[in-house]
């Protein structure tokens, strides 16, 4: 082995130390650096839309930003409001016990017209629910204390979530202005470029169909969801409707999980043509249009991807990585399946090119 050689191997492995240590010593802004990357990855289309606009990269990636803060603040504000009112309606216990006790008497009274023989069950099942009723406020108080004590251990460690946090901010900012150049100068330095070409070529839609897709369709349903519960009546319509916006996001669970309790609800209450609107509503418009008809358009537009891929790859990482999962899932998902689409291409190509070939006539 000559001393070009062991200098190679010698600095190949000084990379690779160098690269681990630098991991460990990241390793507490791994998650940040993640989520980081979705988010920019998704605010990506809105900034090119600005820069488009202003012409000015550091103003498009602010402005990109704010409006992000301030969607954030208003559905904040929306919450924070709801528990205000709510909380105030509930400082009485007597308020608590009686809310129960006529909720108790309308399933009771449901109960007996639609139940056979459920009135001989009616009256222990009062006792029980006021027995319930009459302990749920002690245990309340206490399951308070337990929450201040947690609300300690998260104040002790705020000084590492305002750094992750404004990590996080500052790293979407310069990934929105640089994170495309970034890309392009990375590719130029791998070896098989053409190849590296023809796989992120296949990579940008299929990420757009398990994400920009994904988002946008449960974005539609909460704004939907928001409307429809104002012009129904509904208390709390905003908040309602980002409740049904997160959910949506949820594999296996969707709008259904929020508005068929909803339609239950006021069924029990004896509201059923309010019940019956929600439920049909619920059902047209939160789940039959955005699967069948909003979904495959916008998906239309970018890769094909069977449902059952997008499944699995926001469903199965959630019960082993948590909620990172929802990033790293879709991620590794649609890596795989650009590598086997850009195989496949490959294969096709150089097939077409071979039956060129040979139908060309030899030249004598």
């Amino acid at each position: 082995m000559d001393s070009r050689m062991k200098f190679k191997w010698i600095a190949s492995a000084t990379i690779i130390c160098v690269a681990l240590a630098v991991i460990y010593v990241t390793k507490a802004f791994i998650i940040t650096i993640i989520w980081s990357l979705f988010v920019a990855y998704l605010l990506h289309p809105l900034y090119s839309y600005l820069l488009r606009i202003t012409k000015n990269k550091q103003v498009s990636a602010l402005l990109t930003l704010s409006l992000v803060f301030a969607i954030f603040l208003i559905c904040l504000l929306v919450v924070l409001n709801a528990l205000k009112t709510e909380v105030g309606l509930l400082e009485s216990h007597y308020t608590i016990q009686d809310t129960a006790n006529n909720f108790l008497i309308h399933v009771s009274g449901f109960a007996e017209r639609y139940v056979p023989d459920a009135s001989q069950y009616a009256e222990w099942a009062s006792r029980q629910f006021e027995d319930f009723s009459k302990d749920a406020v002690p245990k309340l108080l206490s399951l308070v204390s337990g929450a201040s004590g947690a609300l300690t251990g998260i104040a002790s460690k705020t000084v590492i979530y305002l750094a992750q946090f404004f990590v996080s901010v500052l790293l979407v900012y310069y990934l929105l202005i640089d994170g495309e150049n970034a890309i392009n100068k990375a590719t130029h330095l791998l070896p098989e470029r053409e190849l590296i070409s023809k796989f992120l070529d296949e990579l940008k839609p299929i990420y757009q169909s398990l994400f920009n897709v994904y988002l946008i369709t449960c974005l539609l349903i909460g704004v939907t969801a928001a409307i429809g519960f104002f012009l129904l009546g509904i208390s709390y319509p905003l908040l309602w409707g980002i409740i049904i916006a997160v959910v949506a996001l949820l594999p296996l669970v969707g709008a259904g999980a929020v508005y068929a309790p909803m339609a239950l609800y006021y069924l029990v209450i004896q509201e059923y043509t309010l019940g019956v609107a929600i439920l049909v509503f619920g059902i047209v418009f939160l789940t039959v249009i955005p699967e069948n008809i909003v979904r495959p358009r916008l998906a239309m537009q970018t890769a094909s991807i069977h449902p059952a891929i997008t499944l699995l790859s926001f469903a199965a990482p959630l019960f082993v990585l948590g909620a990172v999962g929802i990033v790293v899932g879709p991620a590794l998902y649609g890596f795989l399946l650009a590598v086997y689409r850009t195989n496949i291409r490959r294969r096709e190509e150089e097939e077409a090119s071979a039956a060129a070939s040979d139908g060309e006539e030899p030249v004598c």
